[in-house]
């Protein structure tokens, strides 16, 4: 790198040369871009303040995709178009309703997110409503916002019905007893004879 410090310029001048020289040399002119998806990290705010569109609260990822869409954001700034795109870059599964597809009041609008992996607290919450601010237009009023959270589940429920039917079989019981007896030619023989009946109580059966 030459140098632009003249012979006859104050010391400090060249001083400062010198830490530019050595700065400048060890630097990767191939990693400077203003691409925010390929940029360095550090030039994400420099870009957003460029731009003009609010990164605060995002994660990087985030960031980088709103200020990509920052040009097409400001042409179609305070449109239904440029605040689904914003809320894209942050929230993908976001969808904007309009009045007359609720049949709601003129000019109101809905706007509902649906997530599987994301929290909504505090600062999610601010998040969306700051982008729906900034690029809606002033006639427009967010009327909800509806949040949906869906959750996996592995496991499932099951359940089972087991019946059947009980045959009572009744305790036996002697009704009946009758003895006979008879002699003859000094003989003595003894007859037994013995009835039961035994009561089986069919409930329930068809």
């Amino acid at each position: 790198m030459n140098t632009l410090i003249l012979n006859h310029h104050p010391l400090q001048s060249k001083a400062i040369d010198l830490s530019a020289k050595k700065r400048f040399e060890d630097l990767n002119l191939a990693s400077i871009t203003n691409l925010a998806l390929n940029c360095d990290e550090r030039l994400l705010s420099v870009l957003a303040n460029a731009y003009d569109v609010s990164i605060d609260g995002l994660s990087e990822k985030e960031a980088r995709k709103l200020i990509s869409k920052a040009l097409l954001l400001d042409r179609y700034n305070g449109t239904t178009f440029a605040i689904k795109e914003a809320l894209y870059a942050v929230f993908p599964t976001a969808v904007v309703k309009e009045w007359f597809e609720y049949n709601g009041k003129p000019y109101f609008f809905k706007v509902k997110v649906s997530t599987t992996n994301v929290s909504f607290d505090e600062r999610t919450l601010n998040t969306l409503e700051r982008l729906i601010k900034d690029f809606k237009n002033v006639r427009s009023v967010l009327e909800a916002i509806e949040i949906e959270i869906q959750s996996k589940n592995n496991s499932f429920n099951a359940c089972i019905e087991i019946d059947g039917e009980t045959i009572e079989v009744l305790p036996f019981q002697t009704t009946a007893l009758e003895n006979a007896s008879k002699s003859a030619f000094n003989a003595f023989g003894v007859f037994v004879c013995e009835i039961s009946k035994t009561n089986i109580d069919f409930k329930g059966v068809y």
